[in-house]
């Protein structure tokens, strides 16, 4: 049933990602037009500030999710429970630890932002993003075991009514009040909504995890643990200082304004990297499963797979992007929110590498290979964080986005496949790397095709000009990647997936064993 569900996750998700990006660009533009850029840029800050509470929970939970999966398979409820105990257990003293160090930050959040004295509520912004964040842990646990058990889609209609409730609520505030703190109010009220949500779903799903029983984890299994745990703690500093830091540096150095800015070009890659999440996050949980029972030569063909269809889903968008993103901003937004060329490149050089990672990552967490890398991510958030420091003094924002970049090349570029390759699938890493030049050479032969394109199209009206762009961007990929890949084994294997779930899912005579796939 792994196809199935795979499949379930991945229509659910898509139809999902359409309505909150629909009203995500519309929420924006609201805010902007009611609150203004800076107070845009203060959410950006506050987020990277508290993420670093997160650090205190860093390995905890994917330790515990991965050591769920045998578990599920078996239909193992004690050891199921066990875990569950465990993780509400140690969460609540993490929301606790996380709670007492926030409030110690309180007195030095004005020292973070450039211009602050233009700013009011910040405190009270500050106490009510606290509040939000410390929601989620009391519930998390319970959210694990539907995710391990990859039944992801059967939150779907709880998220619709989430989000559809939210952002619509959102728009009235925005409209109606022009009220900061009130919006961010209504988000609290909804994340509990939400989560009370998710809990009752939860025990509808799995009601044998509702008992005031207590059960104990297995001496191994807690072994495993801890020991992946503290290795994923490593991970996580690493990670903040990659990926938090930024908004920090920029807010301190150049001002909110810069921070709102840049939120508005994060916003459009973001919202493509979780259209590309959710193709390759649908099949995560499978994979977890793939490799707890399937061959390592199965494993391998599977990833070659995964590594295609993350190229598409990666590739296909940058090119668009860099075509048709100035042109959207200018109609989204206004010519005043326009970055330059040289930073747009750096974004989507950065997009590109970053998550041309992603399948790697997803076999490297669910092969748990935690603790073979475990002073990695840490060397390249430091290495991050030291070349945002000196060269944002030296070329602006430029110089932090060109510093996440140099980050990602010196290590985590080619040491997540390394990892799988010498664990899971015991092969070469030079056949990965052959593959990547390959595919990211394809990409530039159609990026520059259709760049030179667009480049002769003279249209002054944004909207059109962006609508032309995207379309002669998707005709001359799909002409290059069907001349170099349409007789490709990888791509006859995904034509061959698509026939057999179409036929699956909608022909009842069908009689392929749904276990013949991943």
């Amino acid at each position: 049933m792994r196809t199935i569900h795979s499949i379930k996750n991945l229509i659910t998700g898509l139809g999902l990602s359409l309505i909150m990006i629909l009203m995500g660009f519309i929420t924006r533009r609201i805010f902007i037009d009611n609150i203004g850029i800076e107070y845009l840029g203060l959410n950006g800050l506050l987020q990277n500030i508290l993420g670093a509470m997160t650090i205190l929970e860093s390995g905890f939970a994917g330790s515990v999710v991965y050591n769920m999966y045998k578990p599920l398979a078996e239909n193992n409820q004690p050891e199921i429970i066990a875990l569950l105990q465990l993780y509400k257990k140690v969460y609540r003293y993490i929301a606790l630890g996380i709670f007492i160090c926030a409030i110690a930050l309180l007195p030095f959040i004005d020292h973070f932002i450039e211009g602050s004295n233009d700013l009011s509520y910040v405190t009270i912004v500050y106490v009510i993003y606290l509040f939000n964040s410390l929601v989620n842990y009391f519930t998390a646990y319970k959210w694990s075991i539907i995710n391990a058990s990859q039944q992801n889609y059967k939150l779907a209609k709880i998220n619709l009514i989430y989000q559809l409730g939210l952002n619509i609520s959102k728009i009235l505030i925005l409209s109606l009040t022009q009220d900061y703190i009130l919006y961010l109010i209504i988000e609290s009220i909804y994340g509990i909504g939400l989560n009370i949500a998710i809990v009752r779903k939860a025990n509808k799903l799995f009601p044998y995890i509702v008992t005031s029983k207590k059960y104990d984890v297995p001496a191994d299994v807690k072994k495993n643990i801890t020991t992946n745990m503290k290795a994923l703690f490593l991970h996580g500093i690493g990670g903040y200082f990659m990926h938090s830091t930024d908004n920090i540096i920029i807010s301190s150095y150049l001002g909110l304004g810069a921070v709102g800015l840049l939120s508005n070009y994060t916003l459009i890659t973001s919202t493509i990297k979780g259209f590309a999440s959710q193709v390759l996050c649908s099949y995560s949980e499978s994979v977890g499963n793939l490799i707890a029972t399937e061959s390592n030569e199965k494993i391998y063909i599977i990833f070659q797979t995964l590594f295609f269809v993350n190229y598409i889903t990666i590739s296909i968008p940058v090119i668009i992007l860099f075509n048709t993103i100035t042109p959207f901003v200018k109609w989204w937004l206004g010519d005043s929110y326009v970055l330059p060329n040289c930073i747009l490149g750096i974004i989507l050089f950065n997009f590109y590498i970053d998550n041309m990672r992603s399948s790697a990552l997803t076999f490297k967490t669910k092969s748990g290979i935690f603790v073979q890398d475990r002073f990695s991510p840490f060397l390249q958030g430091c290495i991050n964080l030291i070349f945002s420091l000196l060269l944002v003094k030296h070329i602006g924002l430029a110089g932090v986005l060109l510093a996440t970049g140099i980050s990602i090349l010196s290590i985590g570029f080619w040491q997540f496949p390394k990892l799988i390759y010498k664990y899971t699938f015991r092969k070469p890493v030079m056949t990965y790397f052959r593959l990547y030049i390959k595919y990211t050479l394809i990409a530039l032969i159609a990026l520059i095709t259709s760049y030179a394109l667009c480049s002769f199209c003279s249209i002054n009206n944004c909207l059109l000009k962006m609508i032309t762009n995207c379309t002669i961007s998707i005709v001359v990929t799909i002409v290059i990647y069907t001349i170099f890949y349409h007789k490709t084994p990888v791509v006859t294997d995904i034509l061959f997936r698509l026939k057999f779930i179409t036929n699956k899912l909608y022909d009842n005579s069908a009689h392929t064993d749904t276990d013949s796939l991943p």
